[in-house]
Formats: C-alpha cells, sequence, structure tokens
C-alpha cells in the first residue's frame, strides 16, 4: 500500500474544507430519494462514502425481494458522482459514460447474482442507461456535472431531482430483472 505524499495531504485539506457543502448536497438528495427507497424496501442506506478504488463519491442501499432475486443476493442501488480519472469497475460500459465528472445512479450486486440481461425480454430501460461489465455495477445512467446549475443550491436540487428520476426509472423494471 503507497503512503500519502504531500500533494495528497494538502489535497486533504482542500477535500476537508468541502467537505461540509458536500455532506448538505447528499443530503438533499438523500431526502429527495428516501420515500422511494423505502417503497422499495431498501435497507443499509448509506448518505454517502468516497470510494476510491470506484472513483466516486456516492450513497447506497441494498435492495430486497422482489426487488433482488433473493433475500441473499446482494444487490444495491448506488447514486452520486464518479470521477472518471480515479477509479475502475466501469469497464465495458455500453453507451459509454462520460469521460467527465458526472452524477451517476448505478445498480449492481454480488457475481452470482448478476442478471443476464440479455437472456430475458425485460421492460427496456430508458434512454441514457448503459450496461457494464464491470466487477460490480451492471446498470449505470451518467450525466455530465456541467449539465448541472452551477449554483449550489440549485446544483443540489437539480442532482436530487435528476437521481430521483433514475431510481424511479429503475423500480418499474426491477422485479423483471431480479427474476431474469
Amino acid at each position: 500500500m503507497m503512503m500519502a505524499d504531500l500533494d495528497d495531504l494538502l489535497a486533504a485539506e482542500r477535500f476537508l474544507a468541502a467537505e461540509a457543502r458536500i455532506t448538505a448536497t447528499f443530503g438533499r438528495i438523500e431526502e429527495a430519494v428516501a420515500p422511494l427507497l423505502r417503497s422499495m424496501r431498501a435497507t443499509g442506506r448509506v448518505t454517502y462514502v468516497t470510494d476510491p478504488e470506484r472513483g466516486a463519491i456516492w450513497g447506497h442501499a441494498f435492495l430486497r425481494p422482489p426487488y433482488a432475486p433473493s433475500a441473499t443476493a446482494e444487490w444495491w442501488l448506488a447514486w452520486g458522482l464518479r470521477f472518471p480519472d480515479g477509479g475502475a469497475g466501469w469497464d465495458g460500459a455500453n453507451p459509454p459514460l462520460p469521460r467527465t465528472p458526472h452524477a451517476v445512479v448505478a445498480l449492481g450486486g454480488d457475481v452470482g447474482s448478476k442478471p443476464s440481461l440479455g437472456s430475458r425480454r425485460v421492460k427496456p430501460l430508458p434512454t441514457g442507461w448503459s450496461m457494464l461489465d464491470g466487477e460490480a455495477a451492471f446498470l449505470a445512467a451518467a450525466a455530465p456535472l456541467r449539465g448541472f446549475p452551477a449554483e449550489p443550491d440549485a446544483m443540489a436540487t437539480a442532482l436530487a431531482e435528476w437521481t430521483l428520476a433514475r431510481l424511479a426509472e429503475l423500480k418499474e423494471v426491477l422485479p423483471e430483472l431480479a427474476a431474469a
């Protein structure tokens, strides 16, 4: 494991200065999505975590049937921000995910419970969803951050609305995907 150098520590200082604002932004998203997640019987919700391995700052929740194939399958929904230069696990996205920082909503699960998306007819997802070959996520929707308002309060509201809309799209097809 590599140790932090001076540049890393100075970057951490910048992150800590922004952390309260990031928390507030993700709090706004959590407020918007909480009722939908409760209706989907989601458990283990996390407002947000930093995930350097995936190049993301995101929240997540685990799903239970009928939104997952079984009570033991670890299917999850995640929402947040992805920074393409910093993470892995997003391989083979079709269509490709943006190459700039973007908002993301993803559906993933443990390797043994991933559906074979092409093997059964399921309701088609709306435009903007990508299938992935990564080790965790198998579906993702993304929107470049440059398409959101620059003003912080308006951006937080727009991110919350966009995230809620993508999660609602997934809710419509999840029971069929879980059965695939």
